[in-house]
């Protein structure tokens, strides 16, 4: 017994430690932080993970919140889920060893099937209490524009004064500058051309005590301007900046079936006459607008002498669209405001229906193949809940017949309705009342080209 006890201790002492040796597994010594970024117009949202641990899925022009880990070598893998899949597809890997103190960002750009990543690495910014300034780190990840210089300039201050904080080519990061609290505006110009501005922010506010990532996008159908920038600090808060030459847009549409053609005001001495004669199923065109609290009232068509109902907005985005949506009924009419997904999609068409139907407050919504009917078996796509858009449903290109049904059943409301669409069409349908209130009437929404 006791010559097996001595051989079973040493073997155990052999595998801890190799006879008197150090174990050969890798040490860590301190932490870094990682965390990616979705430069890929169009893209699904993108799965990152580190080795098979997923740390979440990064739209288009956002990043990853930052995390950190052992300063040791990891495989990074990204991911996406193509239409109709029910798994994940890896379209990347990255073998990257994480350095302490250390920040590491993978840029992610081209194509969504094999995509290129860039990494952008940096030092880990501490911040002492008493500290009043905060860090800025200026990134492109626009390929349609070329090599660009980029101002970070006090108010007021002519274009030009001072020289760029940045001159950058497409994927390349400028290194970190420290600024002190308070209001500055982003300009965008060509290299060496002043004359040429791509992008001009509104003033921002910014606190001490952050290290931002700014990183300059390609703007998509979600924003009024061309180019999208957006910061993404060392404490995950995302940050907008949107271009003050593109003020937000909204747009007036008539859902409400009892209700008359009507004006719009945004003063409530009704002088200032945003739309005019805006009718019953149609809609008005993008209209400027400002991010400013306002009221919205709305009259007969070419009389002041009465409001039928007014709506106020507590702001809307600046950079961005909006929709005001009329519905309801005599003595409860109402306008409601949504904010639609315009953004292009590289690998699907996207439909969102609008329920503005009054005499049913849920809805089945099947989409088919043109010319097949409903069966018993089949699943719907989503519910529509009245007074909201739908969520939005990924079709692969093709034709298609839209229906919409009373809540679990097949009782058919509305349908055949035909649509045709591509990858990257983006549809919307509006859903309204008709003489019947047996029937629902599908209209089409066009949605104004970028």
């Amino acid at each position: 017994m006791r010559r097996s006890f001595l051989l079973i201790a040493c073997l155990g002492a052999l595998l801890l430690s190799a006879c008197g040796g150090e174990s050969s597994l890798p040490k860590a010594t301190g932490k870094g932080s990682i965390r990616m970024i979705n430069a890929i117009p169009g893209s699904p949202d993108i799965v990152f993970l580190i080795e098979e641990r997923a740390l979440g899925g990064v739209g288009y022009k956002n990043s990853s919140t930052p995390v950190t880990y052992d300063d040791l070598d990891y495989l990074f893998n990204f991911e996406i889920r193509y239409p109709g899949d029910l798994a994940l597809t890896r379209v990347a890997s990255e073998a990257l060893k994480v350095e302490r103190d250390r920040e590491h960002m993978f840029l992610l750009t081209g194509d969504i099937n094999a995509p290129t990543i860039t990494a952008w690495d940096g030092n880990v910014r501490d911040f002492e209490e008493s500290d009043t300034v905060f860090e800025v780190r200026f990134g492109h990840a626009t390929a349609s524009l070329g090599d660009i210089d980029i101002y970070f300039d006090e108010p007021d201050t002519v274009l030009g004064t001072n020289p760029p904080i940045a001159t950058l080519s497409f994927g390349e990061i400028a290194d970190p500058a420290d600024f002190q609290q308070g209001p500055y505006v982003i300009t965008i110009t060509d290299a060496g051309d002043l004359d040429t501005v791509h992008f001009v922010s509104y003033e921002t506010d910014l606190l001490p005590q952050f290290a931002h990532v700014i990183s300059v996008f390609e703007g998509d159908g979600n924003n009024t301007g061309p180019v999208a920038v957006r910061s993404m600090t060392s404490v995950g808060n995302p940050l907008a900046f949107p271009d003050s030459a593109f003020p937000p847009q909204t747009r007036f549409i008539h859902a409400a079936y009892l209700l008359e053609s009507v004006d719009v005001y945004d003063d409530e001495l009704l002088t200032n006459l945003v739309a005019a004669d805006v009718q019953f199923k149609a809609a008005t065109a993008d209209l400027e607008t400002t991010a400013d609290p306002k009221t919205y009232y709305f009259t007969p068509v070419n009389s002041q002498a009465t409001i039928l109902f007014e709506f106020g907005v507590g702001g809307q985005p600046a950079g961005a669209f909006s929709h005001v949506y009329l519905v309801g009924e005599p003595d409860d009419y109402r306008a409601i405001l949504e904010f639609p997904d315009r953004a292009s999609a590289l690998l699907n068409a996207k439909l969102r229906i609008y329920h503005g139907a009054l005499n049913y407050q849920f809805l089945d919504v099947y989409v088919k193949n043109r010319d097949e009917l409903i069966e018993e078996e089949d699943s719907l796509e989503t519910v529509t809940v009245y007074r909201n858009l739908s969520d939005p449903i990924q079709l692969d290109e093709g034709s298609y017949d839209i229906y919409l049904t009373e809540r679990d059943t097949k009782t058919e409301l509305a349908g055949p309705y035909p649509i045709d669409v591509v990858l990257g069409d983006v549809v919307e349908i509006m859903a309204v009342d008709t003489a019947d209130p047996t029937v629902v009437e599908l209209i089409d929404v066009p949605v104004p080209a970028p």
